[in-house]
């Protein structure tokens, strides 16, 4: 049986890409976690689950713009968990990039503003019965959480934009907090690990400029 050179180069490339670029890739990316060690202010805080508010387009016009492969599975589930396009090195759209099962764009979210928080010294409440009336209230919008590949002569860049806007209600009244942040780096290649170091990159940018931005 014959087999053209290209069809071996062509699955050359995809095993070294740790899956072919035209597929589905899930990246099962850590949430933020709190320190060992915190100093308490003296203040408890109610995160909300944030609300995804992205808009995805079928043919964006740029990389950095949700979308999504039409010839795959689309939902509202899909959508929240849908983090990244992959993209040829002309920069033709490919296959999605999804979290992992059980992780959305708003829980992990909630999870680094959770963080934010309680390394300024911040006590979460979960249940809503335990708040009082000096409790703050945080109340989120995702506008962005999206990674994309931007191709290269010598190498390919890959970021990740995570922005939103936060409704911090208190006694002293509310305040909204925008949040912008933008992580990159140059790779050889768009392997999964690479997406979920750039993603991790942007989630940590993400919290340490919450944490400038609170008392």
């Amino acid at each position: 049986m014959k087999i053209s050179n290209g069809l071996v180069a062509t699955v050359l490339v995809c095993l070294a890409l740790g899956g072919c670029a035209t597929s589905r890739s899930v990246l099962d990316v850590a949430a933020p976690g709190s320190p060992s060690q915190i100093q308490p202010n003296g203040k408890t805080v109610l995160i909300n689950l944030p609300r995804d508010v992205r808009v995805f387009q079928v043919s964006p016009p740029s990389p950095d713009i949700p979308s999504l492969d039409p010839s795959e599975q689309q939902n509202d589930a899909i959508r929240l968990r849908a983090v990244g396009r992959k993209r040829n090195t002309f920069g033709k759209a490919l296959g999605d990039i999804l979290l992992a099962e059980g992780k959305t764009v708003e829980t992990l979210t909630s999870a680094a503003i959770a963080k934010a928080f309680s390394d300024k010294g911040y006590r979460g409440i979960v249940n809503k019965n335990e708040a009082t009336k000096d409790t703050f209230v945080v109340d989120a919008t995702i506008n962005k959480f999206w990674a994309w590949m931007n191709p290269g002569f010598w190498a390919i860049t890959l970021s990740a934009e995570i922005s939103t806007d936060l409704a911090v209600k208190s006694l002293e009244g509310s305040e909204v907090k925008k949040v912008s942040v933008k992580a990159s780096d140059n790779y050889q290649i768009a392997t999964d690990g690479n997406w979920m170091e750039v993603v991790d990159n942007a989630l940590r940018l993400y919290v340490d400029d919450l944490k400038s931005k609170l008392k």
